[in-house]
């Protein structure tokens, strides 16, 4: 264990120059002072909203007035664990300038046993390659055009990006517009007033290669932190509304391979939450005679 006693605000001891290396390695910001080895209240709100990210303390509480040998071997499993996820994908991290407001105000944390699935969207848009461009986007990760990973939330928030999966699941944003069946552009979902209809994007093989990283990397990552990742599904399995997302070649490219290389499992034919949908016989020919 790192410290055996607690450290109180103002400590100036050798471990708080590593705790705050730790925070800012795990993705918490010390933006005025960073490791100066003094342990502040920039340090404390840092290290507080990371005990509340590992379920080991309420949002609602008030700020650590001390860092606990409890909260120091914490801090320890956790970037042991980032390391352990490997470099399998070359992440641009946002999470601290994201507003954070697509997360569940209820129940707006989840520990790491809990974080069980890969959900696949479509964003049906162009957002584009600029990290900035993602922030109003509620999802843990954007992958852009040219194969760019962009995380916006922490693996242990609870994001509203899927309907009734959202309590389990790590949302993956795949940018553009995408057939729900391809080769069938009229099944391409088309914003309302165009003054032409859009036709159907290809998948480059840059952002299709993202995408894979970024499954095998949220996999990583959650057995690291002691839990296991077994399911991958598309939004359209939680909504009726999504019966395009993210699409028959998002899903056979991305989806079809985290089943076939990770052993994850779309939890089969007839599987729906709430109003959803299930995986039609044009996404996967396993499921003869589920329609569209």
């Amino acid at each position: 264990m790192p410290i055996q006693n607690s450290l109180q605000k103002g400590s100036q001891d050798p471990y708080v120059s590593i705790a705050q290396s730790q925070l800012i390695s795990l993705g918490y910001s010390l933006p005025r002072f960073g490791a100066d080895g003094v342990l502040g209240d920039e340090t404390l709100y840092a290290y507080g909203n990371f005990l509340v990210s590992q379920g080991l303390r309420a949002p609602a509480d008030e700020r650590p007035r001390s860092i606990t040998p409890t909260g120091a071997a914490a801090l320890e499993m956790a970037v042991q664990a980032a390391g352990q996820a490997g470099a399998t994908a070359n992440i641009i991290d946002e999470r601290a300038k994201h507003p954070h407001s697509g997360r569940s105000v209820s129940t707006p944390y989840r520990t790491w046993p809990k974080i069980t699935a890969v959900v696949l969207h479509q964003t049906a848009s162009k957002i584009g390659e600029k990290p900035a461009s993602w922030h109003g986007v509620p999802i843990h990760f954007g992958i852009t055009r040219a194969g760019k990973i962009i995380q916006l939330y922490d693996l242990t928030e609870v994001c509203n990006h899927a309907n009734g999966l959202n309590g389990r699941s790590v949302g993956i944003e795949i940018d553009g517009w995408y057939a729900g069946i391809e080769g069938r552009p009229e099944t391409l979902w088309q914003p309302k007033n165009l003054p032409t209809p859009r036709q159907p994007m290809n998948l480059p093989t840059a952002q299709a290669d993202a995408a894979k990283a970024a499954v095998q990397w949220i996999v990583n990552a959650v057995a690291a932190n002691g839990g296991r990742m077994t399911h991958i599904h598309p939004h359209r399995q939680s909504s009726k509304d999504r019966q395009s997302d993210p699409g028959s070649l998002i899903w056979q490219t991305v989806g079809l391979w985290a089943q076939n290389t990770l052993g994850l499992s779309d939890a089969g034919a007839a599987f729906t939450v709430g109003d959803g949908r299930a995986i039609p016989e044009a996404w996967d020919a396993r499921y003869t005679g589920n329609r569209y």
